[in-house]
């Protein structure tokens, strides 16, 4: 073979091997979490879910210009981002700084419980802001895998209520995050509306100062130029991500929202009703998309001028309009729409909120009927449709429609009718709950078919490296054989509404190609596993069984440390049958103590509580720990790169004496200036804009730096030493994650770093390197504050070299900051190779561990699908082993080039 080819011979291997494992994950995650089916349907005036005037339900409703007379003619709509309930609630004992700043809400609600309502707004997970307004909107529920997409939002198509409004003739006007804007092009009014970017982290106020700023002319101006105002606010979500929410600047942005809402109830009129509401919480760390009490319990409160809000029978008591139930998000939706005499959008799920129509004695049963009769019909005709489309029908559509006459003086009649249509609509919504974690099996059972031929593949590959250069005639009759009986098998099998020819092309392509290359393989070879192999093998298989208990992956972090606890303790044991073994037990009582300091390092999950105590968080509040540990973080990277390159001729002097050095000089500046900056020490000294643009100058200064040494690995010549390539490859990665990640971050990714040097002296030419790379890449994941969670990923990174995200570098800090571990133990792994081959079979290992990982998740979030915890443990843990097997795919690419 004419050397060209042959470099290119392995670089293609695992392009291929990249496209595999992505066919496989789209094939698996198109079964696992389909999308709910979206119905085009609208509901509208002229055609009601119930024929009111055939039932003596008519007392409100005869003259009613659409399906009821609307209460209020205009609407003030306040959301603030991440306002979780307990921030609205007083605390006399032991408050923390986020109570008793934001009172107005529960003062009101207490003192004039006719006026204003305080209820808890439970959201349904997953807690991201975009999912949160699909809800908010529409009424019905959201998908698992939606929150992917919370960078970008395209526009919705389903009925909803802002739609609703606008079809009514009402003038829209929105302020503050623009992903209204994104979610509902040409509803708002461009001469009115000022939308701001919504992922600016590091701004606190400007977004909440541009609302104040245009909100109140907006209310003090009598033209009736508005019917609709939509304000949301962002600085007290911005606050929790940047600060957590028992920071003192969490006070004050709670102050500033109290009072700019008391402001706005000077405004209102008879003829408005004023809503605030938060889309939801906060955990104790500021994040939130996971489901977490904290998480999902926001707040929501409705005022009006008028005396018209109640609460049912409050006994003896003082009525109160702090009302404890909860208070499902989804009901929103129907109580706007019916107070603002619009159609309820037709694929709303909720219920109108009891205490809105009760009236202020609470015991207008006829109302609650009433309107209640038209949210249960409309859930009704959106089951009956959905059924129609091929949606799974829960069996109860006509449990509540025997006779529905009732007679309006029987407050018994009417109030037993009430309760029966409370109670169907709520196993309506918990029905859809359980059966919108729809599963294709035929999809999910291919995918996992084909991550499984991956791992055969990477297998074969270590034990014959040369079939990648071989084929055979008969080899290709078997792949193409293969290919075309899964392709035309899966046509066959299909659901026609959910599959598709082209799923059936991508199962034959990837099967078939496989089979192909399994085919040239020389079997006679035989695998020979020594202790250590063996050892490999167990500590995979081992972590992959384990991943079918909800225990065990939610203490994922202790059960690694105990595996690398482990193989330290083994290379101590060897050190002693061997040659300097001294230094070689060092080394290992070394290994295991970074180990366990490591994972003292660590930002607790909700299922680990109270058996877990947050320390990453804790670390980063010191100011003294910030402005030394980078200083650290510099000498301990150039140490260990200089131990790495012991012994060999470097040839590249200008990265390894000038750039490195440079880039870790100017990341403990930039670290310095972002301490500055929190503690609020530049005040007076620099301007917010100045500031910012100086750390942003000194971010880029050390990206451009790391594209040096990229550019440098990637283009070497042939007389560059493939040791000291890989060295400059992986300490540029190095460089990265540790500028996206925060100062203890960084000190963990360089333990990680010296540990993974290190293992030449462990064990100085075993296989078992690939699968610790792995173990440790997962043990620092963990200990840089990451867990197999939504609401553990750190946004704010996103904007370190920017003012506004940048697409799509922007989600690619991001990606780069929450697998910065393994990323790192993956860019390392050739540096324990002596050439290419050995190389390429350390990168198919490291691999294969990846993809034993993520097809173990795929299994067991397969088979456990209806377990109670899939979308709080399993679901998320495949995610991160199919997200991180395709990084290391790309990394292998790259490192093999």
């Amino acid at each position: 073979m004419a050397p060209s080819s042959s470099r290119w011979k392995i670089p293609l291997f695992f392009l291929w091997i990249l496209l595999i494992h992505t066919a496989g994950l789209y094939l698996f995650t198109k079964g696992f979490l389909l999308s709910r089916q979206i119905l085009d349907s609208k509901s509208n005036c002229s055609n009601p879910p119930v024929n009111l005037s055939r039932t003596t339900l008519t007392s409100n409703t005869a003259n009613a210009t659409c399906w009821t007379t609307p209460v209020f003619s205009k609407a003030i709509i306040l959301f603030i981002d991440a306002l979780r309930h307990d921030f609205t609630t007083p605390q006399l004992i032991s408050p923390k700084p986020y109570h008793n700043a934001l009172t107005i809400l529960h003062e009101t609600a207490s003192q004039t419980p006719h006026n204003a309502l305080l209820l808890p707004f439970i959201a349904d997970p997953p807690t991201t802001t975009l999912q949160r307004l699909k809800a908010l909107t529409t009424g019905t529920l959201p998908t698992f895998i939606e929150a992917g997409s919370n960078f970008a939002g395209s526009a919705i198509t389903e009925d909803n209520l802002i739609t609703q409004l606008r079809d009514a003739g009402k003038t829209l006007v929105h302020l503050g995050d623009d992903t209204w804007i994104k979610l509902f092009p040409d509803h708002f009014d461009p001469r009115l509306s000022h939308p701001y970017d919504s992922f600016l982290v590091e701004d606190l106020h400007t977004v909440d100062d541009g609302i104040y700023e245009h909100l109140l002319p907006l209310l003090r101006n009598k033209t009736g130029t508005w019917d609709v105002i939509i304000a949301h606010f962002l600085g007290v979500d911005h606050v929790g991500h940047r600060f957590g929410p028992a920071h003192p600047e969490m006070r004050g942005k709670l102050h500033q929202m109290d009072g700019i809402v008391r402001e706005v109830m000077r405004e209102v009129d008879d003829e408005t009703v004023l809503v605030v509401m938060g889309d939801h919480g906060m955990d104790e760390n500021g994040n939130h998309g996971g489901e977490t009490r904290d998480e999902v319990r926001a707040a929501l409160w409705l005022y009006t001028t008028r005396e018209m809000w109640g609460v049912v029978e409050s006994g003896a008591g003082p009525v109160t309009g702090v009302v404890g139930r909860d208070t499902p998000q989804v009901d929103v939706v129907a109580t706007l729409a019916l107070l603002m005499g619009v159609p309820i959008p037709f694929n709303n799920l909720g219920k109108p909120i009891e205490e809105v129509f009760v009236g202020g004695e609470g015991r207008d049963w006829g109302r609650l009927v009433e309107v209640n009769t038209l949210a249960a019909a409309q859930v009704q005709r959106f089951a009956g449709e959905y059924e129609k489309h091929g949606g799974e029908g829960l069996g109860l559509e006509g449990e509540i429609w025997g006779e529905v006459e009732v007679d309006f003086e029987d407050e018994v009649a009417l109030r037993e009718l009430y309760e029966r249509m409370r109670g169907y609509q709520g196993r309506m919504l918990e029905g859809y709950r359980r059966i919108w974690a729809q599963f294709d099996l035929l999809s999910m059972f291919e995918g996992v078919v084909v991550l499984l031929l991956g791992v055969v593949v990477l297998l074969c590959f270590q034990l014959d490296a040369g079939s990648a250069g071989r084929l055979g005639m008969s080899g290709v009759v078997v792949g193409m054989v293969t290919g075309s009986v899964a392709g035309v098998g899966h046509v066959a099998l299909a659901d026609s509404a959910r599959g598709s020819a082209m799923d059936g092309v991508i199962l034959g392509a990837a099967m078939g190609s496989a089979m192909l290359y399994i085919w040239q393989v020389d079997f006679e070879k035989g695998f020979q596993l020594k202790i250590w192999d063996w050892q490999a093998v167990v500590f995979t298989l081992l972590l992959s069984i384990g991943f079918a208990s909800n225990s065990y992956t939610v203490w994922e972090d202790r059960v690694v440390l105990v595996f690398l606890s482990t193989f330290g303790l083994c290379t101590f044991g060897m050190a002693n049958r061997l040659h300097a073994k001294g230094i070689r037990g060092a080394h290992s009582l070394l290994f295991m103590l970074l180990s366990r300091v490591a994972s003292l390092s660590r930002a607790c999950r909700e299922e680990q509580l109270p058996f877990c105590r947050t320390s990453f968080y804790r670390l980063e509040n010191s100011a003294a720990w910030r402005l030394l540990i980078p200083i650290a973080i510099a000498m301990a990277v150039l140490y260990t790169t200089r131990t790495a390159l012991r012994g060999l001729e470097v040839r590249n002097v200008f990265w390894f004496r000038t750039c490195m050095p440079a880039a870790l000089l100017f990341n403990a500046v930039f670290c310095s200036l972002e301490t500055a900056h929190e503690q609020g020490w530049l005040v007076g000294i620099l301007a917010e804009d100045t500031s910012k643009a100086v750390r942003m100058t000194v971010a880029r200064m050390v990206l451009t730096i790391v594209f040096v040494g990229l550019g440098t690995a990637l283009t070497s010549t042939s007389g560059q030493r493939l040791s000291e390539k890989q060295s400059i490859f992986t300490t540029a990665i190095l460089l990265t994650t540790i500028l996206a990640s925060s100062p203890t971050g960084g000190l963990s990714l360089t333990i990680l770093y010296y540990q993974l040097v290190s293992l030449r002296h462990l064990v100085p030419s075993s296989s078992i390197k690939p699968t610790i790379a792995a173990l440790l890449g997962t043990l620092h994941f963990f200990s840089t504050g990451h867990n197999a969670t939504f609401s553990s990923i750190q946004w704010k990174v996103a904007y370190i070299p920017f003012r506004d995200p940048q697409y799509p570098l922007s989600p690619l800090l991001v990606i780069i900051n929450t697998f910065a571990a393994p990323i790192v133990a993956a860019c390392a792994v050739p540096l324990h190779s002596r050439d290419n081959q050995s190389q390429a079979r350390l990168l198919a290992g490291h691999s294969t561990v990846y993809t034993v990982w993520a097809v173990s998740t795929a299994l067991w979030a397969c088979l456990l699908r209806r377990h109670l915890m899939l979308f709080a443990i399993f679901c998320p843990r495949f995610l991160m082993a199919g997200g991180l097997m395709v990084i290391v795919d790309v990394i292998a690419l790259l490192s093999s080039y």
